[in-house]
């Protein structure tokens, strides 16, 4: 039995809400329970389409122990969505997530950065150890490679650039709309740059801290709205996105349903790319109002995978390989006949 194990649940297998529901729970909180099962190696990777643990544990233990773990923490069941690896196939998952070939929309870039994160967290908590430090950071320079070496990232490769093409599919040109975009961090910035792109009408931010929306709003030459009032902004919008980090739906069917009383019958659209949810899901059943979430976007995913099938075949390919490398270190270091890996080839984190 392989030290290394991976438990996790995805938007390919899990719940929306248990992802939810695990999207809330902190990495700190993980680290404490694997600490007190005698667990001293492990990275937690956190995102909206997925949470996954990472953990090298010398003890024997029941196969399931894990998931166990991560009901515990989430309050929930997961049990029949979790997955769980062991030894070669938790290093190639984890290879295959960094290329972006696990993403909803695969060659994103966004999750490199998003596991150089879960990985520098675990070495600030004191969680990792020789074997994770040297697979996290061989993960990452693959991640690079794969995206320097084929094309896999050209086109649509991130949720905010689909949330947008879907926002054209609907609109066509977008010169004539306005854009009201709840919250600040990195996927709503994104939509944001990209919706400048394409010269929509309007950009409003809002954002739960008014400094930093106000901050991204003037960087952007976008206008902002106070938190306090962006229910007043749905009367004039006719794309709403929402990005926030709230742990429940902030975007209600009861201020949406007192908004479209003032919209003349003019259409409102939602589109949600938030984890957990920023919308109640209520609100599609209002009169020419239309929501569409995280899932909805697998329609165009799958559109931009069928044109990219060459260049995702030789990406896997890749991964694989650098996978496979790792593996055999990975064994040759239980042996205590440690093998080299190419000092060229060595991740900068």
């Amino acid at each position: 039995m392989s030290p290394l194990s991976l438990v996790g649940v995805s938007h390919k297998n899990g719940a929306l809400e248990a992802r939810e529901r695990l999207a809330v729970v902190s990495a700190q909180r993980v680290f404490d329970e694997l600490r007190r099962e005698g667990v001293r190696e492990a990275v937690i990777l956190s995102t909206c389409n997925r949470f996954e643990v990472y953990l090298f544990d010398e003890k024997e233990r029941a196969r399931g122990w894990a998931v166990e773990l991560l009901e515990r923490v989430s309050g929930g069941a997961v049990r029949e969505q979790a997955y769980l690896m062991e030894g070669d196939a938790a290093v190639a998952h984890l290879f295959s997530v960094a290329s972006g070939l696990e993403s909803l929309v695969v060659g994103e870039t966004e999750i490199l950065g998003q596991v150089k994160t879960a990985y520098e967290q675990a070495k600030a908590a004191g969680m990792t150890g020789k074997r994770s430090n040297v697979m996290f950071q061989r993960a990452l320079f693959t991640g690079k490679k794969v995206r320097n070496d084929t094309a896999i990232a050209v086109g649509p490769t991130s949720v905010a650039t689909v949330a947008v093409q879907l926002a054209e599919s609907i609109f066509g040109s977008l010169a004539k709309s306005e854009v009201l975009i709840l919250g600040a961090g990195a996927m709503a910035e994104l939509t944001a740059r990209h919706m400048l792109s394409k010269k929509v009408a309007k950009l409003t931010i809002s954002n739960r801290t008014w400094e930093r929306g106000r901050a991204l709003a003037e960087s952007l030459r976008a206008a902002s709205l106070p938190w306090e009032q962006f229910e007043s902004g749905l009367e004039s919008a006719d794309i709403v996105i929402a990005s926030t980090g709230s742990d429940r739906p902030v975007v209600r069917r009861q201020a949406v349903a007192a908004a479209m009383t003032r919209r003349a019958g003019r259409s409102l659209f939602l589109i949600d790319i938030a984890m957990p949810r920023d919308v109640e899901e209520t609100v599609h059943g209002l009169d020419h109002v239309y929501l569409y979430r995280l899932q909805d976007l697998e329609a165009i995913v799958a559109r931009n995978l069928s044109a990219r099938g060459g260049e995702i075949a030789a990406a896997r390919a890749l991964a694989g390989a650098k996978a496979r490398e790792l593996g055999a270190w990975l064994k040759s270091l239980a042996a205590g006949q440690e093998l080299s890996l190419k000092h060229s080839d060595a991740a900068n984190g």
